[in-house]
């Protein structure tokens, strides 16, 4: 998938059915205020095709692919199962995918995502196995998902979802010879800001991994909703625990540091009883 564009893919283990009616009617069931697609599907979307999705905001290209995901594109969205681990059997079953693609929006780097994410969940309601990012190494069980939407107005779900949960994928890597972790975003750069990274030492993995998510988290809907960046040299400091930021440069065959967007290191000392912080 180009790497340019902000995308998702629902699994199947074969294309479904549905119309423009069908969809419109989903929409008007799941929320009070659905976005207000127009669609150009094909006339059967069982089969390899095209078509579109378009809003006053978003033009939303809609690939039907008759096959599975490609072996690199499979361990990007795979890469995310060690935190999220039931979307495994999904991506393994499928042997189809519709991917929904628009270019990003500088000025509004979510609401594109969001989007996506609607209508992605509409179309899982038709038996999907799996909605992934390849661009962002995520991937979540479309049943999961669906569950996660169920008592809620989707598009008010979807907007509070934070950006670390599907839109940018936490990935842990391992070192040979090392018993650190590296644990960093991927797909920032669709967001307007860089990637994020920390060292997590594997004995305290259990506690660490929350706390990065926050911290992440944090750091990235800071930079989103002020337009503000966090840069090497700036420090934050409470109570609770320290954080400093850093450049990290990344050598040509070190993929697990590298992004369009530039990395950051983040490194944090918490210390008993803290309390996540948040930039301001």
């Amino acid at each position: 998938m180009p790497s340019d564009r902000i995308s998702l893919q629902i699994l199947f283990d074969k294309l479904p059915s549905f119309t423009e009616r069908e969809l419109n009617e989903a929409a008007k069931n799941v929320s009070h205020n659905p976005p207000d697609f127009r669609y150009q599907l094909p006339k059967d979307t069982t089969v390899a095709g095209e078509g579109v999705a378009g809003t006053d905001a978003n033009k939303i290209k809609l690939s039907f692919c008759d096959r599975k995901l490609q072996e690199r594109e499979l361990a990007q969205i795979s890469a995310h199962v060690r935190l999220v681990p039931d979307a495994a059997a999904g991506i393994e079953k499928h042997t189809a995918f519709i991917d929904l693609s628009v270019e990003p929006n500088p000025a509004k780097p979510l609401e594109a995502y969001q989007e996506l994410t609607f209508l992605a969940c509409m179309i899982a309601l038709r038996e999907g196995l799996v909605i992934a990012n390849i661009n962002g190494f995520t991937s979540f069980s479309g049943p999961g998902m669906l569950q996660l939407l169920a008592d809620n107005d989707w598009s008010d779900a979807i907007q509070e979802m934070p950006p670390l949960f599907l839109f940018s994928g936490p990935v842990l890597h391992e070192f040979d010879n090392n018993t650190n972790l590296w644990m960093r975003s991927y797909g920032n750069h669709l967001l307007g800001i860089p990637d994020l990274g920390t060292i997590i030492p594997t004995e305290i993995i259990q506690e660490y991994v929350p706390m990065t998510l926050q911290v992440f988290d944090n750091m990235m809907s800071y930079m989103i909703e002020s337009g503000n960046k966090v840069e090497p040299g700036h420090t934050m400091e409470t109570d609770s625990v320290l954080i400093k930021i850093f450049d990290q440069p990344a050598n040509p065959d070190e993929y697990f540091y590298q992004s369009p967007s530039g990395m950051l290191r983040v490194e944090y000392t918490p210390k008993p009883g803290f309390v996540m912080p948040r930039f301001a």
